[in-house]
C-alpha cells in the first residue's frame, strides 16, 4: 500500500479529469451542469475506481456513487464546479468562492463516497470531513492559478490548466487521506 496507492491514486483521478475533456467543454457557471457532472463523474470514478478495486470489496459502487454525486451537484445551483471556471478575474472572489464552492462539493461527494467506504473502512466518517477540506484547498488553488494566468496571457485556455491543477490536487490530497485511512483499517485488522 502506502506511496504506491497515494501515486496511483493521483494520477488515475488527474487522468480521469483529462479523459473527461473529450466530452466536456470547460465553461463557466451557467453552461456546465449536470450532464457534465454525470459524464465527468463517471469517468473519474471509473478511474479511481481501477485502484480502489485493489484494497476494498464492492468498489464497483464507487463509480455510480460518483456519477449520481456529479450529477446532483451539476443540477444544484452549484454546477458542475470541476469543469467550469469563475467569471471574475478577481483573485480575492476566486480564492473566497474556491474556498466556499469546495467545501460544498467536498461535502456531497464526501458523503456519497462514504457510503461505499464505511462497510469496509475503519473510520470512513472521516472522509466527510477531509473531502471539503481537500476540494476547499484544490478547487481555490486551481481557479487562483487559473485566473493569474488568465490575467496573464489573456487566453482561456489558463482557466483549464488551473482546472487541471485542481484536479491534481484533489487527486493528492483526497489520495492521502485514503491511504491514511486504509492504513488505519489494516492495522486494526491486524489487531483482531
Amino acid at each position: 500500500m502506502g506511496c504506491n496507492l497515494w501515486l496511483q491514486w493521483t494520477l488515475m483521478t488527474f487522468l480521469g479529469f483529462l479523459t473527461s475533456l473529450f466530452w466536456i467543454e470547460i465553461g463557466e457557471r451557467p453552461d456546465v451542469g449536470a450532464v457534465e457532472g454525470i459524464i465527468g463523474g463517471s469517468l473519474i470514478g471509473l478511474a479511481q475506481l481501477l485502484v480502489l478495486r485493489q484494497h476494498i470489496s464492492r468498489a464497483g459502487w464507487w463509480v455510480l456513487v460518483s456519477l449520481l454525486s456529479w450529477g446532483l451537484i451539476g443540477f444544484s445551483g452549484l454546477g458542475a464546479l470541476g469543469w467550469f471556471a469563475p467569471r471574475t478575474l478577481y483573485l480575492f472572489p476566486r480564492v473566497l468562492y474556491g474556498v466556499l464552492d469546495g467545501a460544498k462539493i467536498g461535502f456531497l461527494l464526501g458523503v456519497g463516497q462514504w457510503i461505499v467506504l464505511r462497510q469496509q473502512v475503519s473510520s470512513a466518517w472521516l472522509w466527510i470531513l477531509a473531502s471539503p477540506l481537500c476540494w476547499s484547498i484544490a478547487l481555490a488553488l486551481g481557479w487562483t492559478i487559473g485566473g493569474a494566468l488568465r490575467l496573464f496571457t489573456h487566453l482561456f485556455l489558463s482557466e483549464v490548466v488551473g482546472l487541471a491543477v485542481t484536479w491534481l490536487a484533489v487527486g493528492v490530497l483526497t489520495g492521502i487521506t485514503l491511504m491514511g485511512l486504509l492504513w488505519e483499517t489494516a492495522m486494526v485488522n491486524q489487531q483482531r
